[in-house]
Parts: C-alpha cells; structure tokens; sequence
C-alpha cells in the first residue's frame, strides 16, 4: 500500500475552474519520508488548484506544528509553522523544473504527486535556528542537563594572552 497515493493530483479528470483539497498531515506523513529531521507534526493544507487550458496554478496555505529537535540541547519541541506557497504547471514536452514556482509536465501524465513538495514546503517555513521558546523567566526552555554540560565546555570569557603578542606586531 502506497501511503502518499493520497497526495496523487488527478489532473486529466479535472474540468476547467477552481477545486479545493484539504490534507491532514501527522506523525505517518514524516514516517514514511526518508531522512526526515522531523518526526512528528499537525500541519493543515489547504491546496487551491485553478485549471485551465494548458495550464494548472496550484495555491498552497500551510499551518501548523512540526516536532523538531533543538539545535541547541538536541531535545525535541513543537516549532509552529505557517505560510502560502505557489506552483504553475504547464504542459510540454518532457519533464523540467523551469523555477521554483514553474514546472513543465508531459502532456501525457494524468497525475502529480505533491508528498515531496509538501515536505520541502513545510521545512522551508522552519526557522533557519531552531530553538525552545522561551518560557516564564525569558530563559530558553532547553534541557537544563545539556545546558550546564555546554556551560562547563565553554571557552574562557579571558582573553588568551598568546594574542597580545600579535596585537604588538599590529601597532609597529
């Protein structure tokens, strides 16, 4: 059984004008995604798709959680996500990716399948650091173990005095 089937677009069954399509995504969507930095999420979207000839714009809203881990104490949390994304799909020859936001289909495929861009989609709306948000106190919310070992491996706050001798060469 193939779990993304449900992620098939039909495209030649479609009539011209607007369809809607709502997609739940959880915990099994990031199972079955290879080499995946998230495991676990509650992400709603809502898919706009407007056909018309030759053509296809495809409008992507995108909320929700995903389950990521620190890149400070490496413990995971919910970082919330949300955004809009969107694709046109034009007909051609043979396959290619035009630009981020154009892609040429061959005129005889019936179906697109929109798992992988939903996945790139949700990452790409991830923070480029992923922190614990900050709780009562305005201290992050990491694990405070990790956090005292980081500490106790922390460069000195001195500076090392074999650079004063380079600060001389510096002046002269």
């Amino acid at each position: 059984m193939n779990y993304f089937r449900e992620f098939l677009l039909p495209l030649s069954g479609l009539g011209a004008g607007t369809h809607t399509y709502t997609f739940e995504i959880g915990r099994e969507f990031f199972a079955h995604t290879p080499d995946s930095e998230v495991s676990d999420g509650k992400v709603r979207v809502n898919l706009t798709l407007h056909k018309q000839e030759g053509m296809v714009q495809l409008e992507f809203d995108i909320k929700g959680m995903l389950f990521v881990p620190c890149d400070r104490c490496l413990d995971e949390y919910f970082e919330p996500i949300e955004g809009s994304y969107r694709l046109i799909l034009k007909y051609g020859d043979h396959f290619e990716e035009e630009s981020d936001e154009v892609i040429i289909l061959p005129l005889d495929q019936h179906q697109f399948d929109i798992s992988t861009l939903l996945y790139e989609y949700m990452v790409l709306l991830l923070p480029m650091k992923k922190v614990h948000p900050d709780n009562e106190t305005g201290e992050p919310d990491c694990n405070p173990d990790v956090i005292n070992k980081l500490k106790e491996h922390a460069a000195p706050s001195e500076p090392d005095p074999r650079w004063d001798i380079l600060k001389n060469l510096k002046t002269e």
